[in-house]
């Protein structure tokens, strides 16, 4: 038998300091900053955090008109010189006002074929875009598919045949009301079709994060035992105001909430951080005084608020 070595006292000690101090494996998640302002990617603050990830929604056919077109565009070419990896969620098409009222129909899903013929030309455009969510807030009344969860499936299909080889994911959830209900209706969705069942899925759990929920009643919570696989919070932060049409919810502008939410964004992922594997914060500049909903990091001078620097004492999570 070989005599056993042993390390010296003063180097374990170092290998332990430094594994301590090591990103975790794989089960340690990482962030990214969604915008739909081309600006972020030059902006000193983001690359002082060295943000590698992005994420932009987009009408499913702006490749197809050439204003949006335009816009799209400008925001890539940003993205990719600042040699960020983007994630892209499709939208309803501009003009499409959801839900529908005083007798309007318009807010309805688009047809599988007319989703292909935007999305191929999509891929032909932006080929490397590589991960894709085929479409945003699939269970908000602002969607033309929360009463058609098979639409949603029709669309996952159609993106996972045109683009082999692409992260696409199953849906994108938002945490309301009906998130338990209709992600139920989404899964027989998918195996009544017999489509697999996608092992991603994207959340956006803004009132987890701003109402500060306790876990025991999180939606995080209820969706991580409901789908299968992994979870990526496609879409989170701390809401500096938001007034929504019920007057009941209002977020009133409030900085010390905002920096507080930040931190209860990031202690939620590292609670569940073997189902998600990535955060997309949103969004990055304050939004104008006309916008019911702002979230956004910087103030509209472009200094940071609290919230920024709450984000800072977690730099290590944008490697």
């Amino acid at each position: 038998m070989k005599p056993r070595r042993t390390l010296p006292a003063a180097l374990a000690g170092v290998l332990l300091a430094v594994a301590l101090l090591a990103p975790a494996s794989s089960s340690a998640f990482v962030v990214g900053v969604g915008d739909q302002n081309p600006a972020l990617f030059e902006n000193e603050h983001l690359q002082a955090l060295g943000s590698k990830r992005t994420r932009l929604i987009t009408p499913y056919d702006s490749v197809l008109h050439r204003d949006q077109r335009a816009d799209v565009d400008a925001w890539m070419r940003a993205a990719r010189r600042a040699g960020q990896e983007i994630v892209v969620a499709f939208n309803p098409p501009s003009g499409m006002a959801c839900p529908n009222l005083n007798g309007k129909r318009g807010c309805r899903p688009v047809s599988s074929a007319r989703y292909g013929k935007a999305f191929k030309a999509f891929r032909k455009r932006y080929p490397y875009v590589r991960i894709i969510q085929p479409w945003n807030e699939v269970n908000s009344l602002t969607q033309p598919t929360v009463y058609r969860p098979d639409a949603v499936v029709t669309y996952y299909d159609v993106v996972r045949k045109n683009c082999r080889g692409c992260t696409v994911l199953g849906a994108d959830i938002q945490d309301l009301p009906n998130m338990v209900p209709y992600t139920r209706s989404l899964l027989a969705e998918f195996r009544r079709r017999r489509v697999p069942t996608p092992r991603l899925w994207g959340m956006h759990n803004y009132t987890d994060t701003n109402r500060f929920v306790k876990d025991a009643n999180s939606s995080v919570r209820k969706l991580a035992r409901l789908v299968p696989g992994k979870i990526w919070l496609t879409e989170t932060g701390g809401l500096f105001r938001f007034q929504p049409q019920n007057a009941r919810q209002t977020f009133r502008p409030d900085l010390a909430r905002q920096a507080r939410a930040i931190d209860a964004v990031f202690k939620q992922a590292g609670r569940y951080r073997a189902k998600i594997d990535r955060v997309y914060l949103y969004h990055w500049f304050a939004a104008s005084t006309t916008n019911r909903w702002d979230s956004g990091v910087l103030d509209a001078a472009g200094a940071p608020r609290p919230a920024y620097r709450a984000l800072q004492k977690y730099k290590r999570y944008f490697r």
